[in-house]
């Protein structure tokens, strides 16, 4: 490939920042998990500690496992050669191993502390919260007015997507920590929230997002309409539901996807998606997407409600308009406009409205004056922290819907700061450091780079719709997950971007030889004056101007990792180095880029324990 001679190219010096940014799976994930240090202990069959890696940052890992929307394959650099790692199912797949093989979890070490947190909401915010204090050594109290724990994933997920047993392993591990749970307990109903405030030292609010967000259209209010959060949650307790023949479910996040595939187990006949904007727009997955249509369920993209319409007071089918995208707005979105003269009808028995939730605000007590914006309770955005003192909130509550994983990143975030808070500390930064440890024999593993990503089984198609069995249909997993063999290969397509290449330029002599065995053609002999740093390395900023000059540059974002250049060159200058990133806070905690880590450093713990 010839490269422009005119080209500059941008060379970063390698630090704590430049590795966090080289690592993007990780850095996409809001709790931080390591997924590329799991996938790497799982391709060497070391299930068990690929487990311990996966969960210890996460404190819904189980429920992850099945429903995460995975920002982090979405961030994989695998994608940009053929199709990323299937991540959240290499975590459902140790967590599975872990539950089968009886290994008990390794509880951390707590030191008790005197001061008292409720939590208000059970839901992923409110475990994350709950767990993250309670190692911490805080008497922590979890009030839900549902039965069990889980919130948003128990009643608003289906169990043939999310198996309760996931739900019960979460909880189970935040009971172990000494957490109090109360089901049951309706805040303004059996406590006050007064009392709450009498009684415990900080409160955190997470308590969700779980009110419906009425259809602005004529005809709304007809029987027949029922709202998404409504329907799965009589759906997942097992309250009466009727469908009908033809069910339209208006949205295209994962509850419009939930409500049309439970619409069809419960014995309708025909469901259809009405989607505003187009199908690369879905914030659904892909597997989540195509198990949907496999079903049965029509999609129809950019078109919106304009009535309900009915007869004798019942559903008859809905009045839609078809859309086009206007002009991109400020964030680069472009908002969908009504094409006049297009409407369309589409016949309905059920119509369910799965557009957006809002939180229920009528416990918080009017004399407490929380600031208000928009139905939502404001928080500073750096700490979730309440214009109320000692009172915090986070999650679905302050955001409106997420995913499962934002909410526990929020929550971790925000049981932080309230350890701050009860601790009297204003901040705690963090110093990072990198360290290098040189690994020019490092192999990767055979055929990594043309493995196929792997195929997730699914239960056929005829096992999932009604039967005599409602069982069957209901909480049997669509999705199986992988076996060993099929784990061990989607793992070990990971490019493992810890590992990093590296020049001595007192050794190079530029004969070329790297760039010509790459087989990605990533590395290049340049002149130095096309070197651009910004003033991050001084070094080559002072050769600017020597005509003699020229440097060995490298992509990293397109490198995969081979190490043929190592093997090639003839003088040794090119190595395999491995970066671990070491973060160490002010209050004297020392954060591990990963478990396995910590064992290649002869440091025995789990990262983010006390040391």
């Amino acid at each position: 490939m010839a490269l422009d001679l005119h080209q500059e190219f941008l060379v970063q010096p390698v630090d704590a920042s430049w590795l966090q940014c080289n690592i993007e799976c990780q850095e996409a994930c809001p709790v931080g998990t390591n997924c590329r240090g799991y996938l790497n202990l799982a391709a060497e069959g070391r299930f068990e500690e690929g487990y311990i890696l996966s969960r210890e940052p996460n404190p819904v890992a189980a429920m992850c496992s099945y429903v995460c929307s995975a920002p982090c394959e979405r961030a994989c650099r695998r994608g940009d050669i053929d199709r990323p790692l299937a991540i959240r199912a290499m975590k459902r797949f140790l967590v599975e191993w872990h539950e089968a093989s009886g290994i008990p979890d390794v509880m951390p070490q707590i030191t008790p502390r005197d001061e008292r947190v409720a939590v208000v909401g059970a839901g992923p915010a409110g475990l994350a919260v709950a767990r993250e204090l309670a190692m911490k050594g805080y008497r922590v109290t979890v009030f839900d007015s549902l039965p069990y724990g889980g919130g948003t994933m128990l009643i608003g997920v289906p169990a043939f997507r999310l198996p309760r047993e996931a739900i019960e392993m979460d909880v189970r591990l935040v009971e172990r920590l000494g957490v109090v749970f109360h089901y049951d307990t309706t805040i303004g109903r059996d406590i006050t929230f007064e009392q709450l405030q009498k009684d415990y030292d900080s409160i955190a609010i997470t308590a969700g997002a779980m009110d419906a967000v009425a259809l602005d259209v004529p005809g709304a209010d007809l029987i027949g309409v029922d709202y998404g959060v409504d329907f799965m949650k009589k759906a997942n307790l097992g309250q009466p539901l009727e469908v009908g023949r033809d069910v339209v479910v208006i949205g295209g996040g994962y509850t419009a996807m939930d409500c049309s595939r439970t619409s069809l187990r419960h014995g309708a006949e025909r469901v259809s998606i009405v989607y505003r904007r187009t199908r690369s727009e879905l914030v659904v997955d892909e597997e989540e997407l195509g198990e949907t249509e496999r079903e049965g369920v029509r999609m129809e993209f950019l078109a919106s409600p304009i009535e309900v319409l009915g007869e004798d007071g019942h559903v008859t089918g809905v009045r839609f308009i078809r859309n086009r995208l206007g002009e991109p707005d400020a964030s680069g979105r472009r908002s969908p406009i009504p094409v006049e003269g297009s409407e369309f009808i589409i016949p309905a028995d059920v119509v369910i409205p799965a557009v957006s939730q809002a939180a229920d605000l009528t416990f918080l007590p009017v004399e407490s004056s929380f600031e208000i914006n928009r139905g939502r309770v404001k928080v500073d955005p750096a700490t979730y922290a309440t214009n109320v003192r000692g009172v915090f909130a986070c999650g679905d509550f302050v955001t409106g819907p997420t995913t499962l994983i934002e909410a526990a990143g929020h929550g971790k975030k925000a049981a932080y700061a309230i350890d701050r808070y009860l601790a009297g500390r204003t901040d705690v930064t963090v110093a990072a450091n990198v360290k290098l440890t040189s690994s020019w024999r490092h192999e990767m593993p055979e055929f990594y780079d043309v493995l196929p990503r792997q195929h997730i089984p699914m239960i056929q198609l005829q096992a999932r719709m009604p039967s005599t069995d409602p069982e069957v249909n209901f909480t049997t997993p669509v999705e199986l997950g992988y076996d060993a063999t099929a784990a061990v290969a989607e793992s070990t397509r990971c490019l493992m971007c810890n590992f990093n290449i590296w020049f001595d330029p007192f050794r190079c002599v530029l004969c070329g030889a790297c760039a010509d065995v790459c087989p990605e053609g990533v590395i290049h002999m340049v002149d130095v004056n096309q070197l651009k740093t910004e003033g991050l390395l001084p070094e080559i900023e002072e050769a600017y101007g020597w005509d003699q000059g020229a440097a060995m540059i490298l992509d990293e974002e397109r490198c995969i990792r081979c190490a043929l250049c190592v093997k090639r060159c003839p003088f040794d200058a090119i190595t395999m180095e491995r970066f671990e990133l070491q973060e160490i806070s002010t209050d004297g905690r020392l954060y591990k880029e990963s478990y396995r880590d910590a064992q290649l450093a002869g440091t025995p713990g789990v990262a983010g324990g006390a040391r």
